[in-house]
């Protein structure tokens, strides 16, 4: 019976089903100047190709992306991108091969939509990536008193050289 019960357990350890892929964003608390960092990747990518998507919400401003993948002698774990893309701009390709690493800066994002990342590839095995992005928000500049003063005395100053024109009287040409 014991060897049985051994033989069993032998038998489903053998069968264990493979873990499946985790795909993560973690943020970090805003900063007081409304800035936010993420980190976001995805770990034990079965072999093959994959589509990773990720759905994100920023209010308007601009962002940055890094992603990036490193094996060492495993290729069980190397990562090939395909592609990868947000709301429709490629990310530069920096380097490619053992350390694959992509970039997309400064890139505008506006309130109220959803904003989509989607990174594509072929796992060796046991594949996984990660990233950063960076988002910092964009306000509206507000003029300063000495940059109104300025404008206000622009406009008296062309009013007054063209009320000063009509003035001028022209020589008669006889």
């Amino acid at each position: 019976m014991k060897r049985l019960l051994l033989a069993a357990c032998a038998l489903a350890a053998m069968t264990a089903s493979a873990a499946h892929a985790s795909t993560f964003v973690t943020w970090s608390a805003p900063m007081p100047d409304g800035s936010i960092t993420a980190n976001y990747g995805d770990t034990g990518i079965a072999a093959g190709d994959f589509t990773d998507v990720f759905d994100l919400t920023f209010p308007t401003g601009l962002t940055s992306f890094t992603v990036n993948s490193t094996f060492t002698t495993d290729p069980h774990q190397d990562i090939n991108f395909s592609s990868v893309v947000f709301n429709g701009h490629a990310f530069n390709i920096v380097s490619t091969g053992q350390n694959e690493f992509r970039v997309l800066n400064n890139i505008s994002v506006t309130a109220g939509g959803a904003q989509h990342l989607v990174i594509t590839g072929t796992s060796g095995g046991n594949g996984s990536y990660d990233g950063v992005i960076a988002f910092t928000p964009v306000t509206a500049g507000v003029p300063e008193p000495a940059a109104w003063a300025l404008m206000i005395m622009g406009f008296g100053g062309t009013g007054a050289i063209l009320r000063r024109r009509s003035r001028m009287l022209l020589p008669a040409i006889g």
